[in-house]
């Protein structure tokens, strides 16, 4: 267990330089950082549409079953298509730091612990203090990646070990992409503030607060600002487990909103923070009333283009730095009930457990919930435990120091660790990363646990989860920095994905490549256009389709990237015949795939906003071979209906 009580002296307090950890006592010369090498990718998450998504409970919603889903329903959409973005930030391989953010709920430090030793697989390298791996927290990402059974499948759906192989393996490409990007450069931050995007969704603490911090770390290579990562405390969940969707969600909103105000391509990254109190708001933002939109999807465009708002204000004052100190460690803690310290009778659970007070009816009024909260709650057991460790990921980028959160921590709670982190010494500036490197549940001050509501029932070790991991987060980074002496860890957990499988067998698809429903030959500004084709079993990949002039140019956004179907341009949606509800192993089907686009956009930003003028679809159908293009007929934007 972390201490506090003994401090080391390797670094002085107010330069917190770094010592790594178990240094060895010869007399190597310690190695010195390179020149600063920068670097960026990102990679579509493989992920079949029909595979049921993660965060809600998956129970009483109609929905046909799927191949790919088990105990939650099926998705049958794709809105802004979820992928995996990672920045690289390198003086070499002992003064680097990798951060690789995913369209998931969270990261189990199983799945980071697979992703580590696929990479040093590949590269005979080890980056397991490094790598920080966070999940964009959107309900609408993929789940079956927890091998952890019994509750957990509540949580998640029952483990596919092929899909999560899948999702291991798309991580590393992501990181490696990364690498090789790697080009000369530097690195600018500035703390941004995005309240107008938030709110505070915790009425049972009795207060309505928010902090709206928004750190914006940039990297430029060879004098262009080519990337910039965000950490924003947002419960980025618009849509509902009843819309079938897979989709980034408010996260995705964000980045292309942020993206858009750039007239060249850079990959925008948002990472959450200490978003378990804070709701999605719902900013006024001139619209286009005459717009046909999706509730959903225009909360989502509002939201963006409030948070590009304060970035494009925040990026004014980036600070730039073209030879940063970095230094990063991975450190690891024990968890039990005896740790946390619980009297008899209070959480007595010696396994965990979780939704406390799922069953009294909601109370926002303060302390009126009695005093057997911790006594309702369903409990893990031996065979399925709730986490007995967890690990925390501390460090610096020049003057930006950084600390992860495994889980959904409260505002109140982030602001507390912040607050003693900066007791160390010299430390201002610190960027939170919540949702990272472990998954813990909700996380919350003891007193307010005890308020009960939504937020306290998540935590998987009850009321003192959250006082207890905010001690080890900070003894973390005094670990990292020296402050604290260093101690006895537990080991690196082992990864999910060992159990056997038999590889799925994708249904041979009939008639691909095939128009099944064409554009119409004309379109009156407003409308929807749509497109449905035959393509492959969504095993392979979801199909893309780009919208192009009739001459085959492609249409743009503004930042000079092709409008796609992978966007919030479109929605793109599956349906099957023979339908899976009525032969769910069909050996061969047909798989019609249908792209909607909205000719306008609420917020115009987010959408082609297109003139008058021929357009078509073409689309890149996925088959696990060499795929198939398929073309759209014409058709004409119009303002008004032709009367000819």
């Amino acid at each position: 267990m972390f201490s506090r009580t003994a401090l080391v002296v390797c670094l002085s307090v107010l330069t917190l330089g770094a010592c790594k950890k178990d240094e060895s006592s010869d007399n190597t010369p310690a190695p010195k950082p390179g020149d600063l090498m920068v670097g960026h990718a990102k990679m579509r998450m493989p992920v079949p549409v029909g595979i049921g998504t993660v965060g809600y409970g998956g129970f009483g919603v109609t929905a046909d079953p799927s191949p790919f889903a088990e105990i939650y329903p099926a998705t049958t959409r794709i809105h802004n298509h979820p992928d995996f973005r990672a920045m690289a930030i390198s003086r070499g391989g002992d003064f680097e730091v990798i951060f690789l953010r995913a369209d998931t709920v969270g990261i189990f430090q199983q799945f980071r612990r697979g992703v580590v030793l696929e990479l040093n697989q590949r590269t005979g390298r080890d980056f397991d203090d490094v790598l920080i791996i966070g999940g964009t927290h959107t309900h609408s990402g993929p789940g079956r990646v927890i091998d952890m059974s019994g509750p957990f499948e509540l949580i998640a759906d029952r483990f596919f070990p092929e899909f999560y192989k899948g999702m291991v393996d798309a991580m590393a490409d992501t990181v490696e992409l990364a690498l090789a990007d790697l080009k000369p450069g530097r690195v600018g931050y500035v703390l941004a503030n995005a309240e107008a995007g938030i709110n505070d969704r915790r009425c049972e603490d009795g207060l309505d607060y928010v902090n709206g911090t928004l750190p914006l770390l940039a990297i430029e290579q060879e004098g262009t600002l080519t990337a910039l990562m965000m950490a924003y405390p947002i419960h980025g969940t618009v849509l509902g487990i009843d819309e079938l969707t897979l989709s980034q969600d408010v996260a995705g909103g964000i980045e292309q909103a942020v993206e858009a105000r750039f007239d060249y391509p850079v990959q925008v990254m948002m990472f959450n923070s200490w978003g378990a109190d804070m709701s999605p708001a719902n900013p006024d933002v001139d619209q286009d009333t005459l717009a046909l939109g999706h509730s959903g999807y225009d909360q989502m465009e509002r939201i963006g283009f409030t948070v590009a708002d304060s970035v494009e204000i925040g990026l004014a004052d980036l600070a730039w730095d073209d030879a940063p100190d970095i230094h990063v460690e991975t450190h690891r803690a024990p968890i039990s009930r005896d740790l946390m310290g619980y009297e008899d009778g209070v959480f007595p659970f010696d396994y965990g457990a979780v939704y406390c007070g799922s069953g009294y009816s909601a109370d926002c009024d303060i302390g009126t919930l009695g005093e057997d909260l911790d006594k309702s709650c369903i409990p893990f057991n031996a065979e399925f435990p709730a986490p007995d460790q967890t690990e925390v990921t501390a460090g610096r980028i020049g003057d930006l120091y950084m600390v992860t959160w495994p889980g959904e921590s409260g505002t109140v709670l982030a602001e507390q660790v912040m607050a003693e982190i900066r007791s160390f010494g010299n430390v201002t500036d610190v960027m939170y990363l919540g949702y990272a490197q472990d998954y813990l549940g909700y996380s919350i001050t003891e007193d307010d646990w005890w308020e009960g509501g939504y937020e306290a029932s998540g935590a998987l070790w009850g009321p003192k989860q959250g006082d207890y991991l905010a001690a080890q987060v900070v003894e973390a980074f005094g670990r990292t920095f020296g402050f604290v002496a260093g101690g006895e860890e537990p080991s690196p957990v082992q990864p999910f994905g060992e159990s056997q499988y038999e590889p799925y067998a994708a249904a041979t698809p009939t008639g691909l490549g095939d128009v099944l429903v064409d554009v119409p030959a004309e379109v009156v500004v407003y409308e929807v256009v749509e497109l449905t084709v035959a393509g492959a079993d969504p095993w392979w990949g979801a199909p893309v389709a780009y919208l192009e002039h009739a001459d085959g140019t492609p249409v743009l956004r503004a930042n000079g990237l092709p409008v796609t179907s992978d966007g919030q341009a479109f929605w793109t949606d599956l349906a099957t015949n023979p339908t899976y509800a009525d032969n769910l192993d069909a050996a061969a089907r047909t798989f019609e795939w249908t792209f909607s686009m909205p000719t306008r956009h609420a917020v115009v930003s987010a959408g082609p906003d297109l003139p008058e003028g021929a357009y078509r679809l073409r689309v890149e159908a996925p088959d696990g071979a060499v795929g198939v293009q398929i073309v759209s007929g014409v058709f004409n934007l119009v303002e008004s209906v032709s009367t000819l």
